[in-house]
């Protein structure tokens, strides 16, 4: 997991790469959680803002 976190600076990256979005969680009007299952499998959670 350590390589998505290396190579994925944005939300545009991790799509790329091959994210899959789950489910957006919203925190606040400017703060978002994206869950995303990485490509091997794991699931991984993005702070947005």
């Amino acid at each position: 997991m350590r390589s998505a976190r290396s190579q994925n600076d944005t939300l545009e990256d991790v799509l790329r790469w091959g994210g899959h979005v789950l489910a957006v969680i919203v925190q606040d009007e400017y703060t978002h959680d994206v869950v995303v299952r990485a490509p091997s499998g794991g699931i991984l959670v993005f702070d947005t803002t």
